[in-house]
């Protein structure tokens, strides 16, 4: 754990940038597991008056697109939920670690 605090520190800009695009990451995931869902509700509703099965998985309903990505059960959610968090976390740090070094961005030692 020290060590990654010393990389921070070292560098807090860089890691910045890179907690924001982990964030980001686990965010854009969660939002596309929300529009699956959304998808999936009205594409069962519609099958349903049509007196049809109804459909368990994203692939199911678009075959044609990459649906692998997309977190469909609790491993998934779980794991975008973890980006989001570690993201948070870095972005925590490296903004007190910038501060701490102060206006020229260079560590005060």
């Amino acid at each position: 754990m020290n060590w990654i605090r010393s990389r921070i520190v070292a560098s807090p800009r860089p890691a910045l940038v890179l907690g924001k695009a982990i964030f980001l990451a686990g965010a854009l995931l969660i939002v596309a597991a929300l529009f699956g869902r959304i998808g999936m509700i009205g594409a069962n509703a519609e099958r349903a008056k049509a007196g049809l099965p109804s459909l368990a998985r994203l692939v199911e309903l678009y075959p044609q697109h990459p649906t692998w990505l997309v977190p469909e059960g609790p491993v998934g959610y779980s794991v975008a939920a973890l980006l989001v968090l570690a993201g948070m976390a870095l972005v925590v740090v490296a903004s007190d670690a910038l501060k701490r070094s102060g206006p020229g961005g260079n560590p005060p030692w």
